[in-house]
């Protein structure tokens, strides 16, 4: 079984805006959080290679991009 994270919520998204670029409004966002990290994670990378597991960021570009419904 594959690890999947909590979904990510609103006020996930909301923290992230200002500089996760794309990853921000995706439909793949997976957000990770210790105690004293954040971390952006693409849903994608887990079935499709080539997506990074945690790109860079700010993600200005992606083939993978869908806007969060």
């Amino acid at each position: 079984m594959a690890f999947r994270p909590p979904p990510t919520t609103d006020e996930d998204r909301r923290r992230l805006a200002t500089y996760a670029g794309l990853c921000a409004g995706c439909a793949h966002l997976q957000v990770l959080r210790s105690r004293r990290s954040t971390f952006v994670r693409c849903g994608r990378a887990d079935d499709e290679p080539g997506f990074e597991r945690y790109p860079p960021l700010p993600v200005r570009e992606c083939p993978g991009f869908e806007r969060r419904g």
